[in-house]
């Protein structure tokens, strides 16, 4: 059977984000999920990961792109993805700073989660931008981490859209970043799926069928459930109730026996 993990991103955003992410690791849907260390919700969200430990990795969703940051360099306010973007493809942004923010958002996790993260990926895709990734790879040397220890690679990218969304993150150092997680023999999913609009009234199962079908051995695709919740609470709500609804449903279940999909931590497939 081909072994896939899904990953939900955002854990620690809002509380009914945390909700629909616990639940579902709870039911054996999703097997991996990444926090968000700079939420305000956060620390309130760590508490219940102690009851989810052992069914599910648990990482740190590495955010530039939206509030405030941990480290005084960043303390006014992140980026944002548009500056994030321009600045680390001119090579513009400062390494000391950006290494000062991703060791102050790895600390805080492992002092609220009395862990190490089971892996690292990051909120938008920042991690693999140019300037971002080595400073990224220098922090995690800093640490002793387990074999185990994985980071998400968006490349090679199994989609089923093709808009400039995609092309942004394919080309934004995707492959560079595969290529050094490679030289650093730093484990990582041998594939990614995920990636849609996000927009109200999508086909999100027709998207799910055609990422398990496709996707290769070792892949991981990227959720965002979330409960119900208003829309102006949180962005893309409906998007993320329709996704919570379809992952917890026997659609999904039938779905993934149909493509002989085998539902697996990526940390235990570490060699």
């Amino acid at each position: 059977m081909k072994q896939v993990t899904l990953c939900a991103d955002d854990y620690g955003m809002h509380p009914r984000v945390s909700g629909a992410i616990v639940e579902l690791i709870q039911q054996q849907r999703i097997q991996a999920t990444s926090c968000l260390v700079t939420s305000p919700f956060w620390q309130a969200s760590a508490r219940p990961i102690a009851d989810i430990r052992a069914q599910a990795d648990i990482g740190l969703h590495l955010n530039f792109t939206e509030g405030y940051g941990l480290s005084n360099a960043f303390a006014n306010g992140l980026p944002g993805l548009g500056k994030m973007l321009t600045l680390s493809q001119l090579r513009l942004l400062s390494s000391a700073n950006l290494t000062e923010e991703i060791k102050a958002q790895f600390e805080a996790f492992t002092s609220d989660t009395g862990f190490f993260p089971d892996f690292l990926d990051g909120h938008q895709h920042v991690h693999h931008l140019p300037q971002v990734r080595d400073a990224l790879l220098k922090v995690l040397a800093d640490y002793s981490l387990p074999d185990s220890f994985w980071v998400r690679s968006v490349h090679p990218m199994c989609s089923n859209t093709s808009n400039i969304k995609t092309r942004v993150i394919v080309h934004s150092g995707a492959r560079a970043f595969r290529r050094q997680l490679q030289t650093h023999r730093i484990h990582h999913n041998q594939a990614f799926a995920g990636v849609y609009s996000l927009g109200p009234n999508q086909p999100f199962r027709h998207y799910m069928q055609h990422w398990l079908s496709h996707l290769k051995d070792s892949g991981l695709i990227m959720c965002h459930p979330a409960l119900s919740v208003a829309s102006n609470t949180i962005d893309h709500a409906e998007a993320r109730l329709q996704e919570y609804n379809y992952l917890k449903s026997a659609d999904f279940a039938s779905d993934c026996t149909a493509n002989t999909v085998k539902l697996v931590r990526l940390s235990e497939s570490a060699t």
